[in-house]
């Protein structure tokens, strides 16, 4: 009986064992299979939805580049998939092919050239206001052998919790942090976090820098404005107008004065020297006074004529 035990027990030790051996060498034959994976999670960042972000390292170093996949819920709106150059800065955005996963998930499929890869998409999760809850799921699309959530506290948000017991908070100056960690993850497996928090502010933490591509580079001024800006240069204009016309009669005026006024072609002040009461007599033509003894005009020598 003794001896039957420990045949059995010793049978399966060896079984144990060499199961155990046999799952590395599987794990680290499937091409996705990650050393790390950092998912953060972040709500209310930039939008009123949540921002999600997967920072991966490959473990397998050969073959590139090449194709890997990664899995995120259907109802997501994916924006980003890339992967991370030498210097550390992010590659163009990586073009996308997406198949149904099952079970309210997509597999999205695109091409690194690095073993780092980072891919990016929004979904709306958030419930409630402004007691808002949120169940975020993940599901491995292959082994992952350290897995880690973090997931930023908006700003302006109280009573924030996470469910598992997170690690954390953890401050960046700006944001709070609380981490969770899951080692050896297999693929297809799905872990969850559930969040908690009160924020009645109804904007992001974040709001857009750029202006939104419709807002015209020259604002139009109020119809009120335009109105009088339209009287005062129709004021002026008149006011411009009525100055020539008064400046016109004016110089008309000024001219008539200087000049000797003539009637019948013979100046005014000609006729009245012929009509002097001291009974002289004049020159017709210049109205200079003539002596008796001048027959001609001393002045324009005109001939003298009798009156």
């Amino acid at each position: 009986m003794i001896m039957r035990r420990v045949f059995f027990c010793a049978a399966m030790a060896l079984w144990v064992g060499l199961w155990l051996a046999a799952a590395p060498p599987a794990r680290a034959q499937d091409p996705n299979r990650a050393t790390q994976l950092r998912v953060s999670v972040w709500p209310e960042y930039d939008q009123p939805s949540v921002l999600v972000m997967y920072d991966g390292t490959l473990a397998d170093t050969a073959n590139l580049p090449r194709e890997i996949s990664v899995v995120i819920p259907s109802s997501a709106a994916l924006l980003v998939t890339t992967y991370e150059n030498a210097d550390g800065t992010l590659a163009a955005e990586q073009p996308s092919k997406s198949a149904d996963a099952g079970g309210g998930y997509t597999r999205v499929s695109f091409t690194v050239k690095s073993v780092k890869y980072h891919v990016e998409y929004y979904d709306s999760i958030l419930r409630g206001s402004p007691d808002k809850t949120m169940e975020f799921a993940f599901k491995a699309p292959a082994p992952i052998d350290q897995l880690t959530f973090d997931i930023q506290q908006p700003l302006k948000a109280s009573n924030f919790a996470v469910t598992p017991q997170s690690q954390g908070p953890r401050n960046d100056g700006t944001f709070n942090y609380f981490t969770l960690q899951f080692p050896n993850v297999t693929a297809a497996q799905v872990l969850t976090a559930q969040v908690k928090y009160t924020k009645t502010d109804p904007n992001p933490s974040v709001l857009p820098t750029t202006a939104p591509a419709s807002v015209p580079a020259t604002l139009p001024q109020p119809a009120s404005s335009s109105v009088w800006n339209n009287i005062f240069i129709i004021a002026g204009l008149v006011l411009v107008g009525l100055s020539g016309v008064l400046g016109f009669v004016i110089f008309q005026q000024r001219a008539r004065h200087s000049a000797p006024a003539t009637i019948g072609g013979t100046s005014r002040s000609r006729r009245k020297a012929r009509r002097n009461p001291t009974g002289g007599v004049f020159c017709t033509q210049c109205g200079r006074e003539l002596g008796p003894e001048d027959n001609f005009c001393p002045k324009c020598g005109a001939k003298r004529r009798a009156v």
